[in-house]
């Protein structure tokens, strides 16, 4: 499991989220402060969904956003491709980057 780490811009040390605030499924307005005593600095900043790379596994997801534009060129690619037995070497290379 991977948990984001938050870094002040100002000194480089970690910051914690004091509070957020829904505003969308998708948006989220956050307030956060550094941990540094002698920094102290305090933000505002806001947390977006953009783009959805696999879809939902439920009937009626409440939200659908739209696939990422990497995500589609890849789909389309493949299925524009001719059926060989012989692996794309580019497919590979863009899996590993993804």
């Amino acid at each position: 499991m991977s948990t984001y780490k938050l870094v002040c811009p100002c000194c480089n040390s970690s910051m914690r989220i004091r509070t957020s605030e829904g505003q969308t499924p998708c948006f989220r307005s956050m307030y956060s402060e550094c941990n540094n005593l002698l920094c102290g600095a305090t933000f505002s900043g806001s947390l977006v969904w953009e783009y959805q790379l696999s879809p939902s596994g439920i009937d009626r997801p409440l939200t659908v956003l739209p696939m990422a534009p990497t995500k589609v060129r890849l789909l389309a690619r493949r299925n524009l491709a001719t059926n060989t037995t012989q692996p794309d070497l580019l497919d590979q290379l863009e899996m590993e980057r993804a």
